[in-house]
């Protein structure tokens, strides 16, 4: 009986100091000095570090607050052991992308069916070339693909692609293996894709956003296109 009343009063204790998001907001304000929002608070990856979430705009970020207040980490921890960058993976299932303020402009339109989607394909990409021949075998989908060459051979493929008389033909013979021969043009549309991808954390493809604004993260089981449909399909169900 003793032990369950000690545990009762150690849980009480423990979330009696829980740090609130008003608490948070108070620690932040003399360090950010712009408008921002907390959004989340939780125990940290950290040993006595609260994770906190915030928002500046539409972009979120994550800080570590030490639970006396005194200390703040406003950057990326890294896990040595288990090769992982927890502050990024972290971001990652907290992103969301606005469609609606994507720029088309910069991206190869492909497909007329009625579920769009939005994708970052590198020329050299293998998974890429699946998805694209996959897409070529469905009517459901209107699909916008921005190049995200990740290397620099890719790069040069992909601002012949977008000097192309026809891009989304040329984007195709590159998958192909086919070397292209386009007169040069401004391309910094492909300059534009790469600063957006770096943005929303796009660091390998094909990366996939659906009209909700969900991101998917490569072309492999179980992220085939069928689940990806019924995943954007199941997303806009009321």
């Amino acid at each position: 009986m003793m032990g369950l009343f000690l545990l009762a009063v150690f849980a009480f204790s423990e979330n009696s100091f829980a740090l609130t998001k008003e608490e948070a907001t108070n620690v932040l304000k003399d360090m950010i000095k712009v408008d921002f929002k907390v959004l989340e608070v939780r125990e940290g990856p950290l040993e006595g570090f609260w994770e906190v979430v915030t928002e500046v705009g539409q972009e979120k970020t994550v800080v570590y607050i030490y639970k006396d207040l005194r200390f703040v980490i406003h950057g990326q921890i890294l896990d040595r052991q288990a090769k992982r960058n927890l502050t990024v993976e972290r971001l990652k299932e907290l992103r969301t992308v606005d469609v609606s303020k994507l720029p088309l402009e910069n991206a190869i339109p492909m497909g007329e069916g009625k579920q769009t989607l939005y994708i970052f394909t590198d020329p050299e990409c293998y998974f890429c070339s699946q998805l694209h021949q996959d897409l070529k075998q469905t009517k459901e989908i209107h699909a916008y693909l921005f190049l995200y060459p990740l290397h620099p051979s890719s790069y040069e493929k992909a601002k012949s692609i977008w000097c192309s008389s026809n891009r989304l033909t040329a984007l195709e013979e590159v998958y192909q293996g086919k070397e292209l021969r386009s007169p040069s043009c401004d391309a910094q549309s492909v300059d534009k894709n790469i600063e957006l991808g770096k943005r929303i954390l796009v660091d390998s493809t094909p990366t996939i956003i659906l009209q909700t604004g969900k991101i998917i993260e490569g072309y492999a089981y179980p992220n085939t296109l069928e689940n990806i449909l019924k995943s954007g399909s199941s997303s806009n169900a009321p």
